[in-house]
């Protein structure tokens, strides 16, 4: 698979806007997205305040060696465990991992960004993720970025996608292309917050296709969203890059419920 690799033009816009950005960081510090206190020292990603920092509830083994989900129990970080729910119900991605749980900062952070519409909230928690993206095992053998697509009229309400901010910062950091139109959502039903994981799966079934003329022959696909659930919305996005000849279509997240 060709790889296309990121162009001298493109590394040196990405370095001037990061030197900006630290200048910017010095004359006008950052707040913390929980809690809104100034952040007056260097904290990774420059999300949040040392003590909102330290409440992140960041996802290490053991966990289920598909879905990432917490497991109970000392199990070696190098033996293959499954949840109940995937061993039961094996979903069609591989693996899917998240960040940190859904809840306390990152879920105060995650709702300024989305619900409240704080883009530069959402820039910043991209920056943070694709920093903690780099350490996972075989990023690099992935041939392209893609995010959970919304539906046109939800995409003209809420005015972003806030699936794409996330991936196009993974796909800057990691060097994998980002496609954000391979996949599109043709329909919308109710909203996924308001139903159960049976309901949920049957909410989002055949309401994903991939795009007229664009192919995933071949490719092996990082799948992007904001929030993993139940696995129902990225489990049907993969199901249809498998079905338009993808090779694998694996799961990023930046929060788990």
């Amino acid at each position: 698979m060709k790889r296309y690799g990121t162009s001298a033009n493109s590394m040196t816009r990405s370095k001037a806007r990061g030197a900006l950005s630290a200048l910017a960081d010095v004359l006008f510090p950052p707040s913390c997205l929980a809690c809104g206190d100034l952040i007056r020292e260097e904290t990774g990603a420059v999300c949040f305040c040392t003590p909102c920092g330290e409440g992140l509830n960041l996802l290490e083994p053991p966990i289920c060696s598909i879905c990432g989900k917490s497991l109970e129990g000392g199990f070696r970080e190098d033996t293959q465990r499954l949840c109940v729910d995937c061993l039961l119900r094996p979903p069609f991605f591989p693996r899917a991992r998240s960040m940190g749980k859904y809840e306390g900062p990152l879920l105060e952070a995650l709702h300024l960004f989305k619900y409240r519409k704080n883009i530069t909230a959402g820039e910043r928690l991209a920056k943070m993720m694709s920093r903690w993206a780099l350490d996972l095992p075989d990023l690099h053998d992935f041939d392209l970025v893609v995010p959970v697509p919304l539906h046109p009229a939800k995409l003209r309400k809420r005015g972003f996608n806030q699936s794409l901010i996330l991936a196009r910062r993974i796909s800057q950091t990691c060097s994998i292309p980002l496609d954000a139109t391979i996949l599109v959502k043709v329909s919308d039903g109710d909203p996924q917050v308001e139903l159960g994981r049976k309901e949920r799966k049957a909410n989002v079934r055949n309401r994903f296709t991939l795009s007229k003329g664009k192919s995933a022959s071949g490719l092996k696909i990082l799948l992007i969203d904001d929030v993993y659930t139940t696995g129902s919305t990225v489990g049907e996005c993969a199901r249809i890059l498998l079905k338009g000849g993808a090779r694998e279509a694996a799961v990023l997240t930046l929060a788990r419920a």
